[in-house]
């Protein structure tokens, strides 16, 4: 086995020794060589060399393990480190080199299909295993290491960079790691074994006195499993870069010297931070914007993106570049409208501000700009387009709807959207109350058509009718939310786009959901037309047409809320019988239509009784995904949440292996969804895979706050997955680390029954009993109709020896069960009041 370390020519070596540019460099600053890295130590392991001393029977345990070269042969990397961890002694260090899947050399290998004549390959019989960063610190974590620095070995001198990375994003490529020039060669993660805090403060900026007054004000409200770290540097950036190495906390929050910070902005944030990061806001703008003063995230967010730049005479420059890689790395920060006020730095080199500013605005013009593509390509990429209709102009909006006895929602759904709007089509389809004289009231043009159990027609229809440049479709119980008209005013304006998904959020009783992005936005195209009896698209017919015209489908930042999902309405209208009647009509004109076969087998999920329905027309969906074009899994957007359901409903019926198999397709082959990441971290954790069910649940919180075109489960991008680590952190004997996360979880969401009663389970496995009771007697106070809660508390009161209270908690916890027809789990509950 060759180790491949990073190496120069003398003379480079020499010249970059002397500016310190061109050195690996982590956020400890400039590193000159691995050795570096190395502590002193007694018992050392060094891998590959001393891969026999791994063997299935070794007991011998190291303080130093260093992995020169991750191999194919060591097996996948979650696997390889949880056994490292295994062997690593508490404290102890591990190091480990990583080839970044990133590199120009792995650009060469995929464009070229094979290595460089000069780039390493590391051996012929067992070659090195590329990673990218996010996976390498999550499959550390996951391990159980806490990764103190990253150091970036760069990439050779000459190597394509930032010219390379304007044409992959006229290409629709987004190269974030190369805006700055060619990506690390690999990267060294330097790693210990230690239990982490819950928290971290990194103070810096700012005199001596300014410091201070911050850190006597933070003293003053922290709890004692936080800290505050201060980075050994002169200038801000360093000092920053140094105290995120230093720190031991599993959250970091960013708070420069002189900042007024209360403790209510900090627990504000401090509950939220967990999923990802979160910032002070006012009206829905973030305080301090382009600064990192106030930004609270997990650690490991904070070292994948990496260290703030050192190298620019001007602090607030650095910041302004660490601000848009945060961004560009992490899904956007949560904002709380809490007080948080901040000094800003000062400009320390006014002569260069400018310039640094100016290459700052070059540098990301293709993230920042208006979107259009480099100059460099266009012409390439981009077929010329015909003059849009509306050309000298305002271009005009038609509303089309379908409705039948609308008179409930049809007034305010008009009232909402009538200002974003030049014409009203409305196909009425045999309305007997007031709905077409509230739509005559507002200006529409009614077209009377008879019900033909098809959406698509009555659709189709009111298509023919429109004479704007533009289409929005609506249905009556759908309102565009404030500040929508003006914004969909502003959208048609592109002659680029062909249509928009407006992001959609049905309402419910107890609230509403996360949503779902659809197309209803879209360009009076010759020929558009909706397809499928029930659940109709436009999408098909807009892409085909668009297409041919080099227009393109883009989302819209415009919310709809729709109301016709409540059950009271459902039941109203016989919702469910209309639409399996529509289902079985269109499967019989189209025995094989793939989106039908998902969109049924979805609805049957949600009939009682008809589980076994739901899962037959489900799996056959899926069989005609994996029967069609090995391009078709990638192209359709919901087929990862085909591959969801099917093993959700395998699991359900007790068939996990079915489930494992459909979950390992999803995710292979398909466009995965939060859902497939959340069904596959439940199944490994009920299969005792601690770090798979992290890793998993991780991937679901790497979706918070996005909008997808399938439906995303309440809570799984939040509070539910929070509660999932926790709970896979409980397999791994870390109790402190899982009940911090839980305690997050029910600060984000006090009504998810799940982490009361883990958080209560942890607390009786403490010891602490009182507690453990008191967790659960607040939940029900709060949520009295809770029969697990219920069901737990008299298990408690019966270890208590307060065996009355607990007969009368159980008996309630039984009737609570009969009333959800849960018979096995009242007469379980009977038996076990019985032997009280």
């Amino acid at each position: 086995m060759v180790w491949r370390r990073w190496t120069l020519s003398s003379a480079q070596a020499k010249a970059m020794t002397r500016s310190g540019d061109h050195l690996p460099r982590g956020f400890l600053g400039p590193v000159r060589a691995w050795a570096g890295l190395v502590p002193a130590a007694q018992r050392v392991l060094q891998l590959p060399r001393d891969r026999g001393r791994l063997g299935a029977d070794g007991t011998d345990v190291f303080d130093l393990i260093e992995v020169q070269a991750l191999t194919e042969s060591m097996g996948r990397v979650e696997d390889v480190l949880a056994r490292l961890v295994a062997r690593l002694a508490p404290g102890g260090t591990l190091l480990l080199d990583v080839d970044n899947v990133q590199s120009p050399r792995m650009l060469r290998l995929v464009v070229d299909g094979r290595p460089g004549s000069f780039d390493p390959i590391g051996s012929t019989d067992d070659p090195s295993q590329c990673l990218t960063l996010r996976r390498a610190l999550a499959a550390a974590a996951a391990a159980g290491i806490f990764v103190t620095d990253v150091v970036c070995v760069p990439a050779n001198p000459g190597e394509p960079g930032a010219a390379l990375a304007q044409e992959l994003f006229a290409h629709g490529l987004l190269p974030l790691e190369w805006l700055a020039g060619p990506p690390p060669a690999r990267f060294w993660l330097v790693g210990r074994k230690q239990a982490p805090l819950a928290g971290s403060v990194l103070v810096a900026g700012g005199d001596a006195d300014a410091l201070a007054r911050t850190t006597a004000a933070l003293r003053a409200f922290l709890p004692p499993d936080w800290e505050i770290v201060q980075g050994d540097a002169v200038r801000e950036c360093a000092q920053w870069n140094r105290a995120i190495a230093a720190a031991r906390g599993d959250l970091v929050w960013f708070v420069r010297g002189g900042s007024l910070t209360t403790r209510g902005a900090f627990e504000a944030l401090s509950v939220l931070a967990g999923v990802g990061p979160v910032a002070p806001g006012v009206d829905g703008a973030r305080r301090h914007a382009g600064d990192v003063t106030g930004l609270m995230l997990p650690r490991l967010d904070a070292l994948l993106v990496g260290p703030l730049p050192e190298h620019l005479a001007n602090t607030q420059v650095a910041l302004e570049e660490h601000a848009m890689c945060v961004d560009s790395k992490l899904p956007p920060a949560q904002l709380v409208d809490v007080e948080f006020a901040s000094p800003s730095p000062a400009i320390e080199a006014p002569t260069s501000f400018a310039a640094e500013t100016e290459a700052l605005l070059r540098r990301w013009s293709p993230v920042v700009g208006d979107g259009a593509a480099p100059e460099i390509l266009a012409s390439a990429v981009h077929q010329p387009r015909p003059t849009p209709p509306w050309r000298g102009r305002t271009p005009r909006i038609s509303l089309c709807m379908i409705a039948r006895d609308e008179e409930r929602f049809l007034h305010a759904c008009l009232r909402h959207v009538r200002d974003a709007v030049d014409e009203i089509v409305v196909v009425d389809t045999g309305s007997t109350d007031a709905t077409v004289a509230i739509a005559e009231s507002f200006g529409a043009r009614v077209l009377h058509e008879p019900w033909q159990d098809d959406f698509s027609a009555p659709r189709n229809t009111a298509l023919r009718a429109a004479t704007g440049d533009w289409i929005l479709v609506l249905d009556a119980d759908e309102f565009v939310q404030p500040g929508g008209c003006e914004r969909i005013r502003e959208l048609v304006q592109s002659a680029d786009v062909s249509g928009y998904h407006l992001h959609f959020q049905n309402i419910y009783g107890g609230g509403k959901t996360l949503g779902v992005m659809m197309v209803r936005l879209f360009r009076n195209l010759p020929g558009i037309e909706y397809t499928g009896i029930i659940h109709e698209q436009v999408t098909p017919s807009l892409q085909r047409l668009g297409g041919e015209l080099g227009l393109v489908l883009a989302s819209a930042d415009v919310e709809v809320e729709h109301h016709g999902y409540t059950d009271e309405v459902m039941d109203q209208r016989g919702k469910n019988e209309r639409n399996e009647r529509l289902f079985h009509k269109q499967l019989a004109a189209s025995p094989d239509d793939v989106y039908c076969h998902y969109k049924y087998g979805d609805f049957l999920r949600r009939v009682p009784g008809r589980g076994a329905d739901a899962r037959r027309y489900l799996d056959r969906c899926l069989e005609l995904i994996l029967a069609g074009p090995p391009s078709l899994p990638r192209e359709l957007p919901y087929a990862g949440e085909v591959a969801a359901l099917c093993a959700l409903e395998a699991a359900r019926a007790g068939d996990n292996e079915r489930a494992r198999q459909v979950l390992d397709t999803g995710l292979r082959r398909f466009l995965p969804t939060p859902n497939l990441h959340y069904l596959a971290a439940s199944l490994a954790l009920a299969e005792g895979r601690a770090e798979d069910a992290i890793l998993h649940y991780r991937r679901c919180l790497s979706y918070r706050g996005q909008v997808l075109v399938v439906p995303i489960q309440d809570g799984i991008t939040g509070h539910v997955s929070l509660a999932g680590i926790a709970q896979a952190w409980l397999l791994r004997g870390d109790l402190p680390r899982a009940q911090r996360l839980l305690e997050q979880a029910i600060a984000i969401e006090p009504a998810y029954e799940v982490a009361h009663l883990a958080l209560s389970r942890l607390l009786l496995q403490r010891g602490d009993n009182g507690r453990a009771l008191g967790v659960l007697t607040d939940f029900l106070a709060a949520h009295p109709g809770s029969p697990g809660a219920c069901q737990q508390v008299t298990l408690i009161l019966h270890r208590l020896g307060r065996t009355a209270e607990a007969k009368r908690m159980g008996e309630h916890a039984v009737r609570l069960l009969e009333a959800r027809a849960l018979d096995h789990e009242a007469a379980a509950m009977q038996r076990t009041l019985a032997a009280m």
